[in-house]
């Protein structure tokens, strides 16, 4: 194989691995209280691991001459990228209508509350999902916090409201129960008031 092609190749294997490293770290900062802004750029995943699939293929029929290898190859290539388009469009298919709504906290503009709303029309998901978020800090320091997920399970009710009751307090209240969470004032993790 001439030098120009081997090194196309360990360029395209490498961005193929590099995608999925990034995707991973963007997984890992969407949990609560990670990186907000790590997370919205990096958990991408039909960016991501579309491009990591792409490059991966393009290496692996770019890599060896060897017919039986080749085919070999471009079978199994070929069905990881029908399974994972397959995979992306029943992610969009089964997609709900979604509202947001900010509030940020009395005389703390680095503090805001976010309700996510969902509406699922079909599929196992079915249903009303609000998802409450705590927001803190500005720029790459900032965080999300998850403060509850309601609609998930059959005994979650509905979400009623979800709101600051103090510079550095949030009630959460559903038709099942209510809530309370306070800041820690160091670091800004919310904790669930017993």
């Amino acid at each position: 194989m001439p030098r120009a092609r081997r090194w196309l190749v360990r360029l395209l294997a490498g961005a193929g691995v590099a995608a999925v490293l990034l995707y991973t770290e963007g997984q890992w900062e969407s949990r609560s209280g990670g990186l907000m802004l790590v997370a919205d750029l990096l958990n991408q995943p039909e960016l991501l691991l579309g491009a990591a699939l792409a490059a991966m293929i393009a290496a692996a029929w770019l890599a060896d001459r060897r017919t039986a290898v080749r085919t070999a190859t471009r079978a199994v290539t070929v069905t990881a990228g029908v399974v994972f388009l397959l995979g992306v469009l029943a992610v969009h298919k089964v997609s709900a209508a979604e509202t947001r709504s900010r509030e940020t906290a009395p005389a703390r503009p680095e503090l805001a509350l976010v309700v996510v709303h969902r509406s699922y029309e079909t599929g196992p998901q079915a249903g009303e999902h609000w998802q409450v978020l705590l927001e803190t800090g500005t720029g790459w320091s900032a965080r999300r916090w998850t403060l509850a997920d309601i609609g998930r399970g059959p005994d979650d009710g509905r979400l009623l409201q979800a709101s600051w009751t103090g510079r550095d307090r949030i009630t959460i209240v559903t038709d099942a129960h209510q809530r309370v969470f306070t800041l820690d004032p160091d670091t800004g993790e919310p904790m669930e008031a017993r």
